[in-house]
């Protein structure tokens, strides 16, 4: 036999080493897109408990058109320490949307808040939606599904 002649097969190994790969790399796809499908429809765990204070029943956040901003109390509940605030204003002529880093709060701690808000550039306040943030599995998460929601916001 000629040197031309040989053959040149796969050997048995080099056939496993290759489909164990080719799972291993189909594996590795098939959970990277259960994974974001699982993150996208994620929800927050835990009940934060946030909620408006309340003097004499009266839920406290209103609107001084004089100062332009909206000021809101608001308490959270005893389950988790939330982290900062989402304040979305949906206004007759934009939406606007304002994270507040300072918003942190202690287990049944409470933050006044003050927003800019102009009512001559954004419009009359339709909505108010306030959603808190707070740190789950070392990652930060914005439960919208638990807002406070104001649809009529008095003037202070």
């Amino acid at each position: 036999m000629s040197s031309g002649m040989k053959k040149k097969g796969v050997t048995p190994l080099m056939i496993t080493f290759l489909l164990v790969s080719f799972a291993v790399a189909i594996s590795v796809v098939i959970m990277n897109l259960g994974q974001a499908e699982i993150e996208s429809e994620a929800q927050c765990s835990i009940q934060v408990g946030l909620t408006f204070a309340k003097i004499s029943s009266v839920d406290q956040i209103c609107y001084d058109p004089l100062k332009k901003e909206l000021t809101f109390t608001v308490e959270n509940g005893l389950n988790i320490p939330v982290e900062g605030l989402i304040v979305n204003i949906i206004g007759t002529q934009k939406a606007e949307t304002f994270e507040v880093h300072e918003a942190a709060m202690t287990r049944a701690g409470n933050y006044l808040g003050h927003t800019v808000y102009d009512v001559a550039v954004s419009g009359e306040i339709k909505q108010v939606k306030i959603s808190p943030t707070v740190i789950l599995t070392n990652k930060e998460e914005i439960c919208r599904e638990q807002a406070l929601v104001v649809e009529e916001v008095p003037l202070c």
